[in-house]
């Protein structure tokens, strides 16, 4: 389960982040000479998204020159959250200009998303 930065009961956005990122086997980040990384309460944290658009948004209210860039699910899995991890940062999900992100440790965003792709498979091709 994520560790929401507030205590309050699992945010939406994060079960639509996963559905979503497993649909389509990626997510977007922002990305200029590296991804963009933020700070919230103290906690450096990675911006992730289910969308473009919402990439542009957030990337907009904050006035960064990091654009909306794809990240496969082989990439973050096997690169970009093993990195997050040895670097004490954290997957920001879907901040909004109004709402903050979703905190989730990396080991939490990597198991939630395979368990998210195998759903998905399993309904796209059925159990085997």
């Amino acid at each position: 389960m994520p560790d929401m930065s507030s205590n309050q009961a699992r945010d939406q956005r994060y079960d639509d982040f996963l559905e979503l990122a497993a649909k389509w086997e990626g997510f977007w980040g922002l990305y200029h000479h590296g991804w963009l990384l933020h700070t919230s309460n103290g906690q450096t944290f990675c911006p992730i998204f289910s969308s473009r658009e919402d990439a542009q948004s957030w990337g907009a209210s904050i006035q960064t020159n990091h654009v909306p860039v794809p990240i496969t699910l082989i990439d973050a899995i096997e690169h970009i959250v093993p990195d997050w991890r040895e670097n004490g940062v954290m997957a920001g999900v879907s901040p909004t200009p109004a709402l903050a992100p979703v905190m989730v440790t990396p080991g939490d965003l990597s198991a939630d998303l395979l368990g998210a792709l195998k759903t998905a498979m399993a309904k796209q091709f059925g159990r085997t």
